[in-house]
């Protein structure tokens, strides 16, 4: 039994509100109205113009950004998510004929960072925020260190450095996880002990009664509802889902976390769905028509573009085809063309498959765009179709993946588990590495992910907005996927991104989008890998 699922019986055997039956799970006798859990009224959403100005004041902050939804959050440009690099001049120019910029690591100014201890920082960030009178109840401090790795072209480790240490807060409602974008609190310390990155999102919410819920094992059968067929649920839990701040509700009820793995075996994007007995499912969204299996997009050289495919409904996710929206529309408000996106039935394997292998197509898709963004069910050696198509089949295995020898430089991998440290006896630089010719960066986790249906969206935001006076600047491509997903993720998942090393240490790791800060050029990996991963 998971320790969310121990709390939530406690819980609910403390107050009376569960039956004995209900609390064994056994099916034969809990009925769906044997017990009850609370409901909590939405009182206010977001920080006041006073509070974000107390932050500031209490962490030292030279400025914060009070956004319209109440969020506040910090980045200090020059510190957060720091790597030391070497500037080497104008390199040889993109396919696009673009310009592009060198930068090596300094792999001596590396081995010098320092961080400083968990404690520490924990500490820190709770006296401050206790101090200011803006320490959330029922939230639970944990730190961990952001960590930028390099290892040889032989995958041998080179070092590891400490980029920061950030405190992300977990929270509960009555000892029943409260997860989502709004439910965040993270401060992330650089080496010198002063705040580089602050994110806080919360609502303020009072019990105002309860709901009658499903017991456990109903709602493990909810669970395989929603996730469809091709998914076997491994384990449910009760939460409460807090949606994006600006996404307007007046109260949370309780709902079940769905784990599972599929009929590939990998691992499933956890998706929420409500415990309520009277809770409404997701229902799927229009059919598209569709593919042909002739059909292509035209086969742009010339021009800045980007792509999308995922698995939706098909696969158990219900918010796919709206975070795909969401990263479509942002781009497209900024100028920028999406060539191409591919949801549930029409998202094929071989659109990531490199042509060298049978039935490969990436070269008229994944590989034919600047940045691709997939999303769907994944494991440390691919990621899955199952359940919605097999073209040419279900599984895009790290062994089919030969990108950026056409076009791709950011291949972004909103999934589960593709850049884990180690598995099967396989670190992420010896599965992934072959993937890598001239593409610059994975970008994906090293954890299981949540479902989102706004993870595209603000990652997509913050590689393309503009700039107002000293904020909203750009932000580089891994800094703004480790930005959404600490935005999106609860404190558990861990981002990451990786790239190759070339020759005297030239490495792509401070790419922005283009048009947008310099680009290196494409790299091969023939000097080793580097990866960068943290705590959202």
């Amino acid at each position: 039994m998971s320790t969310n699922r121990r709390r939530a019986t406690t819980w609910l055997a403390l107050t009376g509100l569960m039956g004995a039956a209900a609390i064994t799970g056994s099916t034969g006798t809990a009925t769906a109205a044997s017990a009850e859990m609370p409901v909590y009224e939405v009182r206010s959403v977001g920080r006041t113009p006073d509070e974000a100005v107390a932050l500031q004041r209490a962490f030292g902050l030279k400025d914060v950004q009070l956004a319209e939804d109440g969020s506040v959050s910090f980045a200090d440009e020059s510190t957060y998510l720091r790597v030391p690099g070497l500037d080497l001049g104008a390199g040889k120019p993109d396919e696009d004929g673009a310009e592009t910029a060198q930068t090596a690591l300094d792999v001596e100014a590396l081995r010098r960072l320092r961080a400083i201890p968990v404690e520490d920082a924990t500490k820190r960030t709770l006296e401050t925020l206790r101090g200011i009178g803006l320490l959330p109840a029922d939230a639970t401090p944990t730190a961990g260190q952001t960590t930028f790795e390099i290892v040889d072209a032989n995958q041998k480790a080179v070092l590891t450095a400490p980029l920061d240490t950030a405190v992300s807060f977990a929270f509960t409602l009555d000892g029943v996880p409260l997860e989502g974008p709004g439910a965040k609190l993270r401060v992330a310390f650089d080496g010198q002990g002063a705040v580089a990155g602050l994110t806080y999102a919360t609502r303020d919410l009072v019990k105002t009664g309860s709901v009658p819920v499903l017991g456990l094992d109903e709602g493990l059968e909810r669970c395989a509802k929603v996730l469809g067929s091709s998914v076997r649920p491994t384990d449910v839990s009760y939460v409460y889902e807090a949606p994006p701040l600006a996404e307007k509700v007046d109260r949370l009820e309780p709902g079940f976390r769905c784990d599972g793995v599929n009929s590939d075996g990998a691992s499933v994007q956890a998706v929420i769905v409500g415990a309520a007995v009277d809770a409404r499912l997701p229902e799927p969204g229009p059919v598209d028509p569709p593919r042909e299996q002739g059909s292509f997009t035209p086969q742009w050289t010339t021009r800045i573009d980007v792509g999308s495919e995922g698995t939706g409904p098909c696969s158990g996710l219900p918010w796919t085809a709206n975070n795909l929206a969401s990263f479509n529309n942002r781009f497209t408000a900024a100028g920028v063309p999406v060539q191409f996106s591919w949801v549930n039935q029409n998202a094929w394997e071989r659109d990531f498959k490199d042509p060298v292998f049978p039935g490969g197509q990436d070269q008229l898709y994944a590989d034919d765009v600047d940045m691709t963004y997939w999303q769907g069910h994944g494991s440390p050696t691919g990621f899955s179709f199952a359940g919605c198509s097999s073209n040419t089949d279900t599984f895009l295995s790290n062994n089919d993946a030969r990108w950026g020898n056409r076009d791709v430089e950011w291949m972004s991998l909103f999934t589960c588990s593709i850049l884990q440290g180690t598995s099967g006896g396989q670190s992420w630089a010896t599965r992934w590495g072959r993937a890598f010719r001239g593409l610059h960066q994975i970008n994906s986790f090293d954890t299981v992910s949540y479902h989102s249906a706004v993870h595209g969206g603000k990652f997509a935001n913050y590689l393309v907005r503009k700039p107002f006076l000293f904020w909203n600047k750009p932000m580089k491509v891994r800094d703004a996927w480790a930005q959404a997903s600490i935005d999106t993720q609860p404190a558990s998942v861990r981002w990451a991104t990786m790239g190759p090393i070339g020759g005297g240490g030239l490495a792509n790791f401070n790419d922005y989008f283009w048009n947008k800060g310099p680009v290196g050029p494409d790299t091969l990996p023939t000097s080793g890998y580097w990866r960068i991963s943290g705590t959202s």
